[in-house]
């Protein structure tokens, strides 16, 4: 089944998808290139996941505090892709944390299962069905738990940018060592599932709607495919991901939650943040903290420093 409608609102369509799912590449070249790092990999019956220690003091022993960073989504490595000429010839956000953050945080990235680190597998459709939200939040819950079984820290903090912003409920709540964690922040991640966010979309715009509920009912139909593709994206990355609401996931969630947003973001509406804060202001009990930052865009590129500047200060709380 092709895309729902035709003409300039499928392009409109395939860039909302592809740029809420893709996080923001960094394209850097020359000298530029990742601090030194470590390569751990945690492996079982489905695979492999490589998870990556950024040890931000440069010295043996581990720092008081640990920042996990899980990625938005895209058809390639969490750390960007290796270049034949450059070291790196593209990095996610991963880059500014490890370059940016205070000396005193180290970094902990987990990598898409059976994925090498600095792969771009957009052309292979085996590894494209370990996209879906099982396989993102199980490789990053075992990469994570296994990590700190033999790694101890002060705090632990979690964070996840755009579709890692969405299934960062999920993977704390998943957690054997969820209890190691002390705040975690949603960086654009909203609170919609995806089928909202396209639903929505369409109202806004005065199309038909139900155009959405007949690719989801062919999805279901084919949601082992990876030769069907909507918006970009394979069958199978969206069977399991389509109607995910991460708002959901919040209700047994105690540690504090930072939502930030950027006023200009074109890619996941501020809308969707708005709704994750008011759903869980109506529990009553949540210490939620929402920060909408004027003239950011999805990805902050703007001012990504002033970013991490509020993280931090907000963890230090």
């Amino acid at each position: 089944m092709g895309a729902p409608v035709i003409g300039n609102t499928v392009f409109k369509l395939k860039n909302m998808k592809r740029n809420i799912l893709i996080a923001s590449l960094i394209f850097l070249f020359g000298s530029c290139s990742y601090n030194e790092f470590e390569v751990f990999t945690h492996t079982d019956s489905n695979g492999f996941t490589n998870y990556y220690l950024f040890k931000r003091s440069g010295k043996n022993s581990i720092n008081e505090d640990l920042i996990i960073y899980l990625d938005g989504a895209s058809f390639i490595s969490t750390l960007g892709i290796k270049g034949s000429i450059f070291p790196w010839k593209s990095f996610s956000l991963a880059y500014k944390l490890q370059k940016d953050l205070p000396i005193k945080f180290d970094l902990l990235v987990p990598d898409k299962m059976n994925i090498n680190t600095g792969e771009d597998f957009s052309e292979d459709s085996i590894k494209l069905s370990y996209t879906t939200l099982k396989c993102r939040v199980n490789s990053a819950v075992s990469s994570i738990d296994q990590f700190l079984v033999n790694h101890k820290y002060k705090s632990i903090y979690l964070i996840g940018f755009s579709e890692g912003g969405m299934i960062l409920p999920k993977v704390y709540n998943d957690l054997n060592s969820k209890a190691s964690i002390s705040k975690i922040v949603n960086l654009s991640g909203g609170g919609h599932s995806y089928y909202t966010l396209i639903k929505n979309y369409y109202k806004e715009r005065g199309l038909d709607t139900l155009k959405v509920d007949s690719v989801y009912t062919d999805i279901l139909n084919n949601s082992n495919s990876l030769s069907n593709f909507y918006m970009g994206h394979p069958y199978k990355q969206w069977s399991d991901f389509m109607k995910f609401e991460p708002s959901v996931e919040y209700k047994n969630i105690d540690i504090p939650i930072l939502i930030l947003q950027g006023s200009n973001d074109e890619n996941l509406p501020v809308a969707s943040s708005l709704y994750l804060k008011n759903y869980l202001d109506a529990f009553g009990n949540k210490d939620v903290t929402y920060i909408e930052l004027e003239n950011m865009d999805h990805s902050y590129s703007n001012d990504f420093q002033n970013v991490i500047t509020i993280i931090i200060d907000w963890l230090s709380k």
